[in-house]
């Protein structure tokens, strides 16, 4: 290994380990994975029902499964796997960039992947996507060899990984596997002999049917538990047809369609760094004029680092029955890297890893402030894009209060506000088992003492505001018998009643 790939590996383990202690699973699909996880350490058999998983792959939250065990803290351990996962991979992108480009423009996209605010983010969170793109890094970097090899081994493994990383979650969970194929035949093809030539079609036959096992599976395996074999994807799918509708009747329809194209713009920036994002940019742009787009390999990466996006925004724009969020652009702006740094002239490689470094840590700074400085919670559009993310003071008070007054399984009622209630359970050290809004209802009764009763909380906690998203006021407000402040415990915007 060269000296600049070291450094660039060195330089993404400081920066990730180093930033591990502080963040928080907050954004995304983090707290929701950590919570499914953790029920299952707490109760093993709650793993046999496909359900369980709810819109998510099962493979993730599996892999967390032993360092809960042996970490009851789910805040910390939860984490532990994307950290590791977030490290690893910066091998296999350093094999796969340099199948593409030549070995100092490969150190130079493994040096942006190292300063990454989205992949740092995703690294030192529950997120699954620091284990998926190690998975479709790994598989990718493999189906290259194997187009070169013309080996059906390496098929086989690429298809396995791709198998994989299709259980992990549902990112183009058929569209990434199905445009890699296309994109093989269409460019990977040669004036082979015979033989060969039936090899490369064996070994793509042998790919597709490694990479469909484990998404099959999972498929059969949710028909036999709840007749629906697609339940995950309807899920999402209608979630993030309720996001997209919401959006379009907040912005309008010109309007919104320019919030997703911004939406996609920012995200690539925070996945690549802005030096990074541009020169890719530059280099698609110009074409043909790029050498590296003519290599075939390149074009199969851009291919699958392109298309869904492509997809995501054509359903986005034309039905806007999609909400992109910022996390869907780390693999294909990691893909990206290679064909970046292939586009910095040697001469300038010391100024774009200076710029690189600069841009990034602007980028975090900038996203803080404008997800903090003035409001009273943090701005979830934003600090979704930045390296750090963490829960907001009053929700760590919250915690912290709860944590000191909260006997052993004594059972707690948070009112669900972005997700932020599981990162406060889990930081109270209040076990699913004991949390009601994550496992007996999320709405409260027609009452406050209703609630208290049918639920059997020892502690209701809501937040005090006129309207939420949904349009419904908070708990206090909503409900007429809430007690007054001199009869209740005030942090923040939470209100406490105790029974």
């Amino acid at each position: 290994m060269s000296r600049a790939a070291a450094f660039a590996i060195g330089l993404a383990v400081v920066v990730r380990v180093g930033l591990f202690a502080f963040a928080e699973n907050k954004h995304g699909d983090a707290p929701m994975r950590a919570l499914i996880a953790e029920r299952m350490v707490l109760d093993p058999a709650s793993a046999q029902d496909p359900r369980t998983y709810c819109q998510f792959g099962p493979l993730h939250t599996t892999l967390m499964r032993p360092f809960i065990a042996l970490d009851p803290f789910a805040p910390r351990s939860s984490r532990v796997l994307s950290l590791l996962c977030g490290i690893a991979v910066l091998f296999p992108f350093l094999a796969l960039a340099r199948r593409l480009v030549a070995p100092p423009a490969a150190e130079l996209a493994t040096f942006a992947l190292a300063l990454s605010p989205l992949h740092i983010q995703a690294s030192t969170t529950a997120a699954s996507e620091a284990l998926y793109l190690l998975l479709w890094i790994c598989a990718l970097e493999r189906l290259l060899a194997a187009l070169e090899t013309r080996r059906l081994a390496a098929f086989a493994l690429a298809g396995l990984l791709a198998s994989l990383a299709a259980v992990t979650r549902y990112d183009a969970w058929l569209a990434l596997p199905i445009m890699v194929l296309a994109a093989a035949w269409i460019f990977m093809r040669r004036g082979d002999e015979r033989p060969l030539r039936l090899r490369f079609l064996l070994g793509l036959a042998l790919f597709s049917a490694c990479a469909a096992a484990l998404p099959v599976g999972w498929m059969l395996w949710g028909a036999r538990g709840g007749g629906d074999p697609l339940f995950f994807a309807h899920y999402i799918m209608s979630d993030h047809a309720g996001l997209g509708a919401e959006a379009a009747g907040r912005y309008g329809p010109l309007l919104g369609r320019a919030r997703q194209v911004g939406i996609w713009a920012l995200a690539f920036v925070a996945a690549m760094t802005l030096p990074a994002a541009l020169a890719a940019g530059a280099a698609l742009a110009r074409g043909r004029r790029t050498p590296v787009l003519r290599a075939p390999a390149m074009r199969l990466v851009l291919v699958a680092a392109l298309g869904p996006p492509a997809l995501y925004l054509a359903r986005g724009l034309t039905l806007q029955t999609f909400e992109p969020l910022a996390r869907f652009a780390l693999v294909p702006g990691t893909l990206l890297l290679p064909l970046a740094a292939s586009a910095v002239p040697p001469v300038r490689a010391h100024a774009f890893r200076a710029a690189t470094a600069i841009a990034a840590v602007a980028f975090a700074i900038a996203i803080a402030l404008v997800a903090t400085v003035g409001r009273d919670r943090s701005w979830a559009g934003a600090e979704s894009m930045g390296a750090l993310t963490r829960l907001d003071r009053e929700d760590r008070d919250l915690a912290r209060w709860l944590r000191a007054h909260r006997r052993p399984h004594e059972p707690v009622m948070i009112e669900p506000l972005a997700f932020a209630e599981i990162g406060v359970a889990h930081a109270a050290g209040v076990p699913w088992t004991e949390s009601i809004t994550l496992i007996v209802t999320r709405e409260p009764r027609a009452t406050l003492a209703d609630t208290m009763l049918s639920t059997g909380a020892r502690f209701v906690v809501g937040y005090d505001r006129p309207r939420g998203s949904d349009g419904a006021p908070g708990w206090p407000r909503r409900l007429p018998d809430w007690p007054t402040p001199a009869r209740e415990v005030s942090i923040g915007g939470w209100r406490i009643v105790a029974r």
